[in-house]
């Protein structure tokens, strides 16, 4: 008898162990066609799994017990087709592209809440989007603005009941969790609509919960960032007064999102790599010179990727000494980036397969070859790793300015020492190689070198 029990607990176990939940159905005219399982991680898609579907539409996916509850994607080839919830349930949907953008949920309680929501939330942004266009610019004192006023009052309150509801009656779900942190914040009846946008500053994110580390792999945090950052988006194209308002928003962001450690450092690193983006480094070395990762002083000596990457970034800062480049120059004799005699230089990382490049690099060396700009040095350092493919742009573009490759790529020693991600990236210098500035564009660099030069 015990021996039968321990074999019994053994296959139990060992179920338990390798317990797996399904995703599957049919897509209405995809036939043996790939079809890819993406995960989400904030407003990203991670690879999952793929299969194939039958001759029928149908496809299998099987997640293994454990796997993160969260937003999936179905997608063919790059394209999504759409999200879906997954929080330890089978799920099966049908889907024909050629009627709806929408899937048909067989069998999923979560997704029948989630899809039903995002309705509600389609058909609520529509209206209350005209209703507050009429607040916010029509006569206050009309019956009209009054009739107006009221009706988005009921607008909101008929929202709020039924997003009560699903909190109230599916408290465990996932669906749950999204709507808690996503639906609107209720707007009073007294708000002074003429400012709005100061309403939105101090209370939008009032309902969102930081704390819930359930919303990191779904796209509520990263949502309800962007939609906060637009508050503070200023007219005109002033890149300094627009990084100044863009910083009053990461403060409140992450203030807020302090009170759990995960959250935090999400949302941090979510913000660094949208900024470095767009190229707004003022806003990157603020949060790198007042915010430390959350994890920083866990395990000193593994250090987390967030915490290295906010050093490089303070290491990098306007100010900081620029790493040095030893470089050859001309029949093969080695120079320095230190040694050049030039009171300006650009340093670019580029590469021959980088579309963005080879769109900028024309227009760069235009801004070169301008006989305004004498003292202006540019040291490129190409990322490829094919000396074909190198030698060919090269001569296509016929640059005269200072070209170097080792052919390592990204391994490549300048690129690991300036903590290169993307291309193209420019580093403006003086002449003591500090850094002045991490220009996104050949327009910004001509405005920071016309700055330098009191122009």
């Amino acid at each position: 008898m015990k021996r039968s029990a321990i074999v019994l607990l053994i296959l139990f176990f060992s179920f338990q162990t390798y317990a797996q939940h399904k995703v599957e159905g049919t897509i209405a005219g995809y036939l043996h066609e790939k079809l890819v399982l993406l995960e989400y991680f904030g407003d990203k898609h991670t690879f999952c799994d793929s299969t194939r579907t039958d001759g029928n539409g149908w496809f299998s996916f099987s997640l293994a017990e454990g796997a993160p509850s969260g937003l999936y994607s179905l997608a063919i080839g790059k394209r999504p087709l759409f999200n879906f919830i997954f929080n330890q349930d089978d799920v099966t949907l049908k889907f024909d592209p050629g009627k709806s953008n929408v899937p048909e949920f067989i069998y999923s309680a979560e997704n029948l809440i989630y899809y039903d929501y995002l309705a509600r939330m389609d058909q609520y942004a529509q209206k209350s989007g005209l209703l507050l266009d009429i607040l916010q610019y029509y006569p206050s004192r009309d019956t009209f603005y009054t009739y107006t006023a009221l009706h988005f009052q009921r607008l909101q309150a008929s929202l709020r009941i039924y997003t009560d509801r699903i909190l109230s009656e599916y408290p465990g779900t996932l669906a749950a969790h999204i709507v808690r942190s996503d639906r609107p914040v209720m707007v009073l009846a007294d708000t002074d609509w003429s400012n709005y946008l100061a309403f939105n500053r101090a209370h939008y994110l009032d309902g969102t919960d930081f704390t819930d580390t359930l919303l990191i792999n779904t796209n509520v945090f990263t949502a309800k960032a962007i939609d906060y950052l637009g508050f503070y988006t200023v007219g005109g194209q002033n890149k300094e007064l627009q990084e100044e308002s863009f910083i009053r928003a990461v403060d409140t962001i992450l203030h807020r999102a302090m009170d759990n450690g995960r959250v935090y450092d999400f949302l941090m690193q979510y913000l660094i790599e949208g900024f470095e983006m767009y190229g707004f480094d003022r806003v990157i070395t603020h949060i790198a010179e007042t915010y430390e990762p959350a994890g920083a002083c866990v395990n000193e000596d593994r250090k987390s990727e967030l915490q290295k990457r906010m050093e490089n970034l303070r290491r990098l800062a306007p100010g900081k000494l620029a790493p040095d480049i030893t470089f050859n120059e001309g029949q093969g004799t080695a120079m320095k980036l230190s040694d050049l005699d030039s009171d300006l230089v650009v340093v670019l990382f580029w590469a021959s397969w980088c579309p963005h490049c080879n769109a900028m690099i024309p227009e760069l060396k235009a801004l070169y070859e301008e006989p305004a700009n004498n003292g202006f040095e540019l040291v490129a350092i190409s990322l490829d790793t094919s000396a074909t493919d190198y030698g060919s742009a090269l001569a296509a573009f016929g640059t005269r300015w200072i070209n170097h490759a080792d052919l390592r790529g990204w391994d490549s020693k300048p690129a690991v020492d300036y903590s290169i991600y993307a291309t193209p990236t420019m580093f403006l210098l003086d002449r003591d190689r500090k850094i002045l500035a991490r220009p996104a564009s050949v327009r910004e660099l001509r405005y920071e070198i016309e700055k330098v030069r009191g122009r």
